[in-house]
This record gives structure tokens, C-alpha cells and sequence, in this order.
């Protein structure tokens, strides 16, 4: 399954790239999001590329049905995984992975974040990616979680900036 989301986000795609990836945006994003863990555990920096391997811990908020068939496939009502991310640091484009800690011959989830300037105050954020689920009954219920959660932070993300920004204002 092929995604594509793009946004317009109320501020430059430089003043976004900055900000991007720092310790104080990523507490801020992870508090936001309700994340129960956001953690860095690897970190390289070149001149022209940043490599994260992050720490993910969330809860998944499903309805009852749903909820049994995921805690059965997973065992648990937490989803955790790591985050690998390599960030241009010369051009708006980070290419990103997804890797599970169950299942990982079965579990692909990668793709490309990229900003595009649209003015001084605004850029596009698009969001690509890839989903592939070799497990026939799980798949169904993965995509369909992802796709929820995709929906939902299609403007998350954008009102997230927003407040950022006001919060750093009246700082």
C-alpha cells in the first residue's frame, strides 16, 4: 500500500528544517502526540547527513473488537518499534524506516518526507511512503490502524507547528 500526504505548513521550509529533529521538537511532538517513549539511541552527523535511530513506545487506542485481534497479534496494547531516519541536511528530504520489534521479515514501512518552499512563512510537507504486511489477517487490520492514524495527523502535524510557534512566542 502506497501513501502520499501533503500539507501546507505555516512556517519556512527552513525555519521547519531547523527545528526538525532537535531534542527540544521531538519532547514537544512526542508529548503532543501522547507518545509514552521518544527516545534517541543513535545519532550521526556528517556535513551533509544526519542518521537517528530512534525508540517509539505508544498506545493504541482501538475499539473493542479491534483491540482483542491486535493485542493477540502483538500480545500487548503498546505499539514500540524503532525509527531509523537519515536526514539531508542539504536539501529539504529525509528518507525514513520503520523497523518492528516482532515480525520483521513480515513488516515493511519506509518512506520520504520532503518540504518544498512555498514563501517566507509557509512550506509543503509531503509525506511518502510504502506499507507492505505479509501476514493475511493482520494485514487488514494494520493497514486499516495506519490508515486511521495517516487521517488523523494528515493536520495534526500542521496545528502542532502552530502551536509550537505561539508557544515560542510567548516564551
Amino acid at each position: 500500500m502506497n501513501f502520499r500526504i501533503e500539507n501546507v505548513i505555516p512556517m519556512s521550509a527552513q525555519g521547519l528544517w531547523a527545528v526538525l529533529h532537535t531534542p527540544e521538537f521531538d519532547a514537544f511532538m512526542a508529548r503532543e502526540y501522547g507518545l509514552k517513549i521518544y527516545s534517541e539511541l543513535e545519532k550521526n552527523l556528517s556535513d551533509k547527513m544526519m542518521q537517528r535511530r530512534l525508540r517509539v513506545v505508544t498506545t493504541v487506542n482501538l475499539n473493542f473488537v479491534m483491540q482483542m485481534i491486535y493485542d493477540q497479534i502483538l500480545g500487548k496494547a503498546e505499539l514500540e518499534y524503532e525509527v531509523i531516519q537519515e536526514k539531508c541536511l542539504n536539501r529539504y528530504a529525509m528518507y525514513w524506516e520503520i523497523v518492528p520489534p516482532v515480525l520483521v521479515d513480515k513488516f515493511r514501512f519506509s518512506g520520504m518526507i520532503r518540504l518544498k518552499p512555498i514563501d517566507e512563512k509557509r512550506c509543503l510537507m509531503i509525506r511518502e511512503g510504502n506499507i507492505q504486511i505479509d501476514i493475511s489477517m493482520g494485514k487488514l487490520i494494520l493497514e486499516s490502524i495506519i490508515a486511521t492514524k495517516s487521517k488523523i495527523m494528515k493536520h495534526r502535524f500542521r496545528q502542532l507547528v502552530e502551536k509550537w510557534k505561539y508557544e515560542k512566542l510567548i516564551a
